[in-house]
């Protein structure tokens, strides 16, 4: 049900083309996804005016259900992960990554002979839409029933080349730029590793371009948080009510007032990882406490959060290269909220909320330059033109006047 394009022929019908618009190729792309398909966006690498023959062709990216980066194909309010699954001689390393936001976890299972529980919970954690996995995971039948029919997730048989451990320990340092293994805190036997380098592997594959937005790993071990299988979650009716599959009604719609989709994500992975640590669990409450005993701490923070868009997944798109003038202009107006939401935060006490003040960038040197180089109103897509302020570079301006 895919309307194509078509070109005139001499006939009453034009005859269809094997593309379809490229103005409406998102929403095609969007339903392509859903159905379970990989699609590959190829572009013209030469001018057709200069090109003898046929106009050369790539691939520039493929999208799958688990690397999608379009803002209009995702869910603000959760993460859209993709998982890495390895198993050997009973211990599995699992990796998450979403990289619209630049995220990866990892952390290692130890699965008795034939025992999937821990990995199929883990997986319910996450909810990821795609998983790549290594042949010896085909043995745990289970585990392919489940990501199809409770976690409607697409999953990969990659070869047993892709896990290499050599290729993969090589790949994970190159992206993470450290020495060696223990510097991201990882034993050198853990199978964390080939899970990770065939996933980094397959997102070079994929992507292309922009893998680099990948450059902070967090481990993490079963002992840090609840334990709640796929049925647990949803009795409970943390994020979804067990009848219409809504939000309204469930612990998340009850707590959820937050102000930003990135504080949608977060508070949804708080509930959907509950901390068993008591240290951790009371600096959280420290934080709380904080801002429920200082209403006008609360209220001036909430204000300055008001506005700030998407700041993690805008900066994707523009590693990605795939940003336009109104992204652009987005990222500079939430740059300009930051100092006065630092300021906000300069009477706090306790640990975690001095820490997130003092993690804070203001992004001045960033916004500056959005500011200076990009109109105010900029249009909807690059192929329209007019996004770069006039007087910003010299050379553009004579080619712009010379059109005109």
């Amino acid at each position: 049900e895919l309307t194509l394009t078509g070109r005139g022929c001499g006939q009453e019908e034009r005859a269809p083309m094997c593309g379809v618009p490229y103005h409406s190729a998102e929403s095609y792309i969007a339903r392509l996804i859903a159905k379970g398909y990989k699609v590959a966006i190829c572009e013209q690498m030469e001018d057709p005016a200069t090109a003898k023959g046929l106009v050369k062709r790539d691939i520039v990216r493929v999208v799958t259900p688990g690397t999608i980066l379009e803002g209009s194909m995702l869910d603000e309010t959760r993460n859209n992960y993709i998982a890495s699954v390895y198993l050997a001689e009973n211990r599995c390393g699992v990796c998450f990554a979403d990289i619209s936001t630049g995220e990866v976890y990892g952390t290692e299972l130890l699965l008795p002979e034939g025992e999937c529980a821990s990995l199929r919970d883990e997986l319910a954690r996450y909810q990821p839409k795609e998983l790549l996995f290594n042949g010896a995971v085909m043995q745990l039948s289970e585990i392919g029933a489940f990501c199809r029919e409770r976690l409607h997730a697409s999953g990969e048989l990659l070869d047993d080349e892709r896990f290499d451990r050599a290729a993969c320990r090589e790949r994970v340092l190159r992206q993470f730029e450290k020495d060696d293994l223990p510097a991201l805190s990882l034993p050198e036997e853990s199978n964390i590793v080939p899970a990770l380098g065939a996933l980094l592997g397959y997102l070079e594959e994929t992507q292309r371009t922009g893998i680099e937005r990948i450059n902070s790993l967090s481990l993490y071990s079963q002992a840090q948080y609840m334990r709640l299988d796929l049925s647990a979650r949803r009795n409970l009716e943390l994020t979804d009510t067990t009848r219409s599959k809504e939000q309204r009604g469930t612990l998340l719609w009850v707590l959820d007032r937050t102000q930003t989709a990135m504080g949608k994500r977060l508070i949804r992975t708080c509930i959907e990882r509950p901390l068993m640590q008591c240290a951790h669990i009371l600096r959280r409450h420290d934080a709380v406490e904080e801002l429920v005993n200082d209403p006008v701490l609360r209220e001036t923070v909430r204000s300055q959060l008001t506005g700030i868009f998407d700041l993690e997944r805008l900066m994707t798109r523009v590693v990605y290269g795939s940003a336009g003038g109104r992204e652009l202009r987005s990222l500079c107006s939430t740059a300009q909220k930051l100092p006065a939401l630092r300021e906000a935060l300069e009477p706090v006490k306790c640990s975690l909320l001095t820490e997130i003040l003092r993690e804070i960038d203001p992004l001045e040197d960033l916004c500056e330059l959005v500011d200076r180089a990009i109109v105010e109103d900029p249009p909807i897509t690059v192929r329209e033109g007019g996004i770069i302020r006039e007087g910003y570079n010299a050379e553009l301006d004579a080619f712009s006047s010379a059109v005109i």
